[in-house]
């Protein structure tokens, strides 16, 4: 029986094994993520990867419905689940999405990932159905909970009849449920029995009460951190300016598409199709046409929702702007917030007098540090494995409004980034390594982000200077 272990636990199975139980899920999860029911819901991969996360970690209280959809969609803290059923509802799509990339492989897989109906806790088992898996910690009164049971694969048909039922919120309901399923199956029983049954569910709803008791000033710090992060645009009398960055492209000028499509009878064109050169053929400057302002990549646009998605939960005002057609007194009076790199003028001009600055093209220097520097070995087949990306938050500038940059060597760091400051979880961490008076201060970090199958699947920070 493999055995996955809280690494605070004195219980289970060695660190060495336990290690190699935690590597085996993320090598399964990382498939899973990159795979075609997965690939295209960023979304559904941060839930998933956030329920296994804390389910490895044996935190349970950071699995309940109302803590995820504060986390992981950005709900208030205190909001009703029962008027805001998202969380049952992303949840169950990821079940019908794990259950598509299983029946979607031809051969077994080592290693299955599940989240059984009713849960928000994920389950782990090898290829062998026989076999269980502990997930979580194993002491304690949680250990009844963290088992679980090798369940047989189902088809996508039987799992969505199965989400049809809505999971329970908390363990109280889940002991009612419990209660109910009892009560109808089995026969009268001894007066003994019920009595220990009636304990036993008493102990388990206090102890529901005590872990919500726990949890709840965790919940409050993390919450409250990414308001005081977010405070200064968030709070701003003035509309927040979001300036995108935009691509350096070229269009065919309309003198070549018009010609090629006359020669070949193109009733319908326009400018929206690739005309086939001869690999010897000679175009001109004239044939070409600068589209500026035009051109912007899916991923700034993905960051550019996120950071929207952000601002109007606290019900602020924008305005989304090009780098040519915003001014520097603008910039000045408006809280701003930058999404790109090289591709934003407004990033290279705002932070290049700042530690860390990208340079070259393909790497961040740190100025005060001529030897500490961070190279992107970047895919000659655009295939991008990884990324490097700057998230800088200035308050401290006498006279000008806040500013927030998030910046990539190419648009899936910007996601990253984008993401990252988007996160409450990842900006509670963050705080753990700034001084006390991090809220009051400027800030620049360092992003690594490792990209699999054009989609950026981990996000590590590399460096932080505050000032």
């Amino acid at each position: 029986m493999e055995t996955l272990t809280n690494p605070a636990s004195s219980f289970g199975e060695s660190r060495e094994t336990g290690s190699r139980s935690h590597e085996r899920v993320q090598q399964a999860l990382d498939l899973i993520l990159s795979s075609p029911p997965f690939r295209n819901t960023l979304q559904g991969q941060t839930l998933l990867r956030y329920i296994v996360k804390h389910t490895l970690a044996g935190e349970d209280n950071l699995l309940r419905e109302r803590v995820i959809g504060s986390e992981v969609f950005g709900r208030r803290p205190d909001y009703e689940t029962g008027d805001d059923p998202v969380v049952r509802i992303r949840v169950a799509e990821v079940r019908k999405r794990l259950a598509q990339y299983y029946q979607s492989l031809h051969e077994t897989p080592d290693f299955y990932i599940e989240i059984p109906s009713g849960s928000y806790r994920a389950t782990f088992r090898g290829n062998d159905n026989h076999q269980e898996v502990v997930h979580g910690s194993v002491h304690g009164p949680s250990s009844p909970i963290g088992i679980a049971q090798s369940v047989p694969e189902k088809s996508l048909a039987a799992i969505s009849a199965i989400e049809a039922e809505p999971p329970s919120s908390s363990y109280a309901a889940d002991i009612s449920e419990a209660s109910k399923t009892s009560a109808s199956q089995q026969t009268p029983s001894r007066p003994g029995r019920v009595w220990k049954f009636w304990c036993a569910a008493a102990v388990l709803l206090s102890l529901a009460g005590i872990a919500t008791w726990v949890s709840a000033p965790w919940e409050s710090t993390q919450s409250s951190r990414f308001k005081v992060f977010w405070s200064p645009w968030t709070n701003s009398l003035r509309p927040v300016i979001i300036v995108i960055g935009s691509n350096a492209v070229y269009r065919l000028s309309d003198k070549v598409t018009d010609k090629y499509a006359q020669d070949h009878q193109l009733e319908t064109h326009g400018q929206e199709f690739f005309v086939p050169f001869d690999p010897t053929a000679t175009l001109h400057g004239s044939d070409l046409t600068p589209a500026e302002n035009s051109f912007v990549a899916l991923g700034d646009v993905a960051s550019v929702s996120a950071l929207v998605a952000t601002i109007t939960r606290q019900k602020q005002t924008f305005q989304e702007r090009f780098p040519n057609d915003i001014s520097f007194a603008e910039l000045r009076n408006s809280p701003t917030l930058l999404v790109g790199g090289f591709n934003n003028l407004m990033t290279v001009e705002l932070t290049k007098d700042l530690r860390f600055v990208m340079r070259a093209r393909n790497e961040i220097d740190d100025t005060q540090d001529p030897h500490r520097r961070w190279l992107l070995h970047a895919s000659e087949d655009s295939h991008d494995t990884e990324d490097y990306a700057i998230v800088t938050r200035l308050i401290q500038r006498p006279g000008d409004a806040p500013m927030l940059s998030v910046a990539g060597m190419g648009q899936y760091g910007t996601l990253a980034a984008a993401d990252f400051v988007c996160n409450p979880a990842a900006i509670s961490d963050m705080v753990h390594h700034l001084p006390s008076n991090w809220a009051n201060e400027n800030l620049q970090l360092i992003l690594h982000v490792k990209v699999i199958d054009f989609k950026p699947v981990a996000t590590e920070v590399v460096a932080v200077h505050a000032w």
